[in-house]
């Protein structure tokens, strides 16, 4: 790949014509030599790092190293500062900086390159940068020359690790029946099942706060920015967990918010919808059975899809009396909500070996463009990539070590981060994968 430079760094050339005369007869070429030089390109060529699980052995060498081409990490040139550098492309975790090798070097005007100003450059040549290394520049007059600061840089982290960090664990949350937990404006917020109705709490500049108090059965939902609970046929709307708004509602339960329509149960069982922020609701269509919807475990999980921003895909996951397996169901949600689908059951057919089981305290998110499902016992995860049409163990996403819930409830958030809180123990996890948090900084 070629090195980013900026043109208007490079300055108009001087020419310098030194010519000699041979004789009256001889019409030697004239060499012609320039004053300005710079370096516009440079490539890594062959790089070690340490080996890992994924590598195999054949690849191996005997000091446990692995080779890679550089030349997949662009190097970036800023001639104004005098610096190179293949930041922000890290190079991978374990990459040996003290042996590089650099293939590939072009300049101005024919310049020559010369390490820490005095050893010449060779592509042969295996130079540490372990720490920031200077190159210098000199122009084919001799007279004059350019210094470059060359800094290389390699991740700490493996890209595709899961890191957990555990928050203080709470009491009020240890002693939960069953519990919620949704992200909103930024917050961790979660709604607990005790012995006389449910408790909100909020993490707030990490610390626990008691929002508010609900009846027996309450259910949340967030879009990010607004919060939804339904409670005894209202519905209570808040976007700072201070000031609420009651609205009577017909629903039993709020399920999610997938574009700008809230969904939830109606008293009567069946789907509903709302185009207003909960202000009225519309039956919502299903194409199966109803006995088929999820009736505990319940999950909804609002997506995009990919290559039309217009066009959102909700999933409503959970388990039912109905079927041996869990239970999907999707819905494509126009721009248009008069052009939207019903409601679609995905069940799942008998040659299929990779249903979503049915898992106790099921729990359900979009995470790194797949589906994620944990329950039951904790000690296997499962992921769909097909739109919960299959769902196979992850060995990528993995519990945090020292795991320890009753039941636990999982969220996320707009930093790729996944939070997770039990019962029966009341820890807090908080973890992602190593790269999309790269990605955030």
């Amino acid at each position: 790949m070629k090195s980013k430079i900026s043109i208007f760094a490079l300055s108009f050339a001087t020419v310098c014509m030194v010519s000699s005369c041979l004789g009256d007869t001889d019409n030697t070429e004239e060499a012609i030599y320039y004053d300005d030089t710079a370096i516009t390109g440079m490539t890594l060529g062959t790089l070690l790092r340490k080996s890992n699980s994924s590598d195999k052995e054949s690849n191996i060498d005997k000091d446990g190293m692995v080779a890679f081409d550089g030349k997949s990490y662009p190097l970036t040139i800023n001639q104004y500062a005098g610096t190179i550098t293949n930041a922000p492309d890290s190079l991978p975790v374990g990459t040996d900086l003290s042996k590089v090798i650099i293939s590939g070097m072009t300049t101005l005007n024919n310049g020559s390159v010369a390490l820490d100003s005095i050893t010449a450059w060779s592509s042969a040549q295996t130079l540490d940068f372990s720490k920031p290394r200077a190159l210098r520049v000199w122009s084919s007059s001799g007279k004059y020359s350019r210094k470059y600061i060359v800094t290389l840089v390699a991740h700490k982290e493996v890209a595709e690790d899961f890191s957990w960090n555990a928050l203080d664990a709470d009491n009020d949350i240890k002693g939960y029946s069953g519990v919620k937990s949704v992200v909103c404006n930024g917050r961790l917020v979660v709604l607990g099942n005790t012995a006389s109705g449910t408790e909100m709490k909020a993490l707030v500049d990490g610390s626990w706060k008691k929002v508010k108090t609900f009846g027996a059965g309450a259910t949340m939902a967030s879009d990010g920015t607004q919060l939804y609970v339904a409670d005894g046929g209202n519905i209570n709307v808040t976007s700072d967990l201070t000031n609420w708004q009651s609205i009577s509602a017909n629903v039993k339960s709020v399920l999610g918010v997938c574009g700008n329509e809230l969904f939830a149960m109606s008293t009567s069982n069946k789907m509903m919808v709302s185009l207003d922020k909960g202000n009225t609701w519309a039956e919502d269509a299903i194409d199966d059975d109803a006995k088929y919807l999820p009736s505990s475990d319940i999950n909804f999980i609002a997506t995009d899809t990919k290559g039309n921003d217009d066009i959102k895909r909700a999933f409503f996951i959970g388990n039912s009396a109905s079927s041996a397996n869990a239970v999907v169901w999707s819905k494509i949600i126009e721009e248009d909500p008069a052009k939207d689908q019903a409601w679609m059951y995905q069940a799942f057919e008998e040659r299929n070996k990779y249903a979503l089981q049915k898992l106790s305290n099921l729990s359900v998110i979009q995470y790194a463009d797949v589906l994620v499902a944990f329950g039951g016992k904790y000690d296997k995860i499962y992921a769909s990539a097909d739109n919960g049409i299959t769902w196979k163990e992850n060995d990528k996403f993995k519990m945090p070590t020292g795991f320890s819930a009753d039941a636990a409830s999982i969220a996320t958030d707009d930093k790729g981060y996944v939070w997770i809180v039990c019962t029966g123990s009341g820890q807090v996890w908080k973890g992602r994968i190593n790269q999309l948090g790269w990605e955030n900084k």
